[in-house]
């Protein structure tokens, strides 16, 4: 991985900075894959849409802020500027809680809920999902554009970890592409033994 360099936003509601590291290049070279869609991959780090600034604790979407500035290097204007952190459980239901909010970002938010709630079963400890996770699932679900292909399997992956096999297969039994064939298919061996937790998949 060959990081690039930081970009400087302005959060144009209450004018602070945030630094926002950036990479000219990555691969996936030892990335692990899940099947609710979440890739753990140490060259090609996780930039999430919506964060939080770690000195005053707001939070912002990177795309509603204004970039003033970059730095790079030792010649970096801008050392006092904070690291955007990513949102915490609490931020990303309060956002999702916003009146008028678009579907696109409602989407994205309730995927990033269930990636952080799934994060307990990725380790060893096996920590069993709070009831809000079925909650904030049944939502995403609608939201899935079912003619999209990677969508459809988010969709049928979020209704196995729910239980509903039966809807989930009617949903795998679909023509994948050639590239979403594979974890459908290890979607729906999972389906079929009506396991619920989340898996790594291996290629």
């Amino acid at each position: 991985m060959q990081p690039g360099p930081d970009k400087i936003l302005k959060n144009k509601t209450s004018g602070n900075l945030v630094r926002i590291s950036t990479i000219l290049s990555g691969n996936t070279f030892g990335a692990r894959s899940w099947t609710d869609g979440k890739i753990d991959a140490p060259m090609w780090p996780d930039y999430p849409l919506f964060r939080r600034n770690p000195n005053t604790g707001e939070t912002f979407w990177c795309e509603d802020c204004e970039e003033v500035g970059s730095s790079w290097g030792k010649n970096d204007t801008f050392s006092e500027v904070p690291h955007a952190e990513e949102a915490l459980e609490a931020e990303y239901l309060a956002e999702i809680a916003q009146p008028n909010l678009d579907t696109t970002r409602e989407r994205y938010l309730r995927i990033r809920l269930w990636w952080l709630w799934n994060n307990g079963q990725r380790g060893d400890e096996n920590l069993k999902n709070p009831a809000r996770f079925y909650f904030n699932l049944k939502k995403l679900v609608p939201l899935l554009d079912l003619k999209d292909d990677g969508l459809r399997i988010m969709a049928a992956e979020a209704l196995r970890e729910m239980g509903e096999h039966e809807w989930a297969a009617e949903l795998l039994n679909y023509q994948f592409d050639e590239e979403k064939a594979p974890v459908a298919d290890c979607i729906r061996a999972l389906n079929q033994e009506h396991k619920t937790q989340v898996e790594e998949i291996h290629y």
